[in-house]
């Protein structure tokens, strides 16, 4: 009597040895199965930056320094071309770098000893730096004297300066040359804080920032 022994397909035969494979993975793992849109969300937040509030945004430190209120714009400043970015306020961890001269948008603070340091936003991504490598415009004395009815002048390093439709720096609608004598037909605070005017210039009325209009006549 002849014994037939029996084939299996190799497809089949594929199927098992990786079903083996993956059941003896699985039982090798210590910890949990998760799936890889868990594994990346557990990944960004281990990434995340961390909030430490010791001082009050607005007011001082414990140190008695002033603090940068949340939502100011500020300038990156330092000896170096590029300043760190760290993971936390401790100075050990670089997440990422930013050139000096970028502007910032400050999300937090906290003082670790006697350093303030800010969480701010960079085009390279958020990270906290030293209160020293941040400077904030100081508001000129005779811009916040400018009221409605008022003339004034166009000032800023670049040699034209952007007219907006809204006071939000979203939308340009025309261009003036800066020096160029304007009259004030509104003043405002922006959605980032600060002050905007609406002026009446040779190409047109549209809004501009508070850093761009001055009392005297630029040299």
């Amino acid at each position: 009597m002849t014994h037939r022994t029996a084939k299996i397909h190799p497809k089949l035969a594929l199927f098992l040895l990786i079903s083996l494979v993956f059941l003896a993975a699985v039982a090798c793992q210590k910890g949990e199965v998760i799936t890889p849109a868990e594994a990346t969300a557990r990944a960004k937040e281990a990434r995340s930056v961390k909030l430490r509030k010791t001082a009050t945004p607005g007011g001082k430190t414990e140190a008695g320094a002033n603090v940068i209120p949340s939502g100011t714009k500020a300038t990156l400043v330092g000896k170096s071309y590029l300043i760190n970015i760290y993971r936390d306020p401790d100075g050990k961890r670089i997440i990422a770098q930013q050139e000096r001269g970028m502007e910032v948008t400050i999300l937090d603070v906290t003082q670790v000893g006697k350093e303030t340091w800010y969480l701010i936003d960079a085009p390279a991504g958020q990270g906290w730096v030293k209160g020293e490598n941040l400077q904030v415009e100081e508001a000129k004395a005779a811009e916040s004297e400018l009221k409605p009815g008022d003339v004034a002048f166009l000032t800023g390093k670049s040699y034209l300066i952007n007219l907006y439709r809204e006071p939000d720096g979203k939308r340009i609608i025309a261009q003036q040359e800066r020096g160029v004598q304007v009259s004030i037909l509104d003043v405002q605070q922006g959605e980032d804080g600060k002050t905007w005017y609406l002026i009446d210039a040779p190409t047109g009325q549209g809004w501009v920032r508070g850093e761009n209009i001055t009392a005297e006549k630029p040299e």
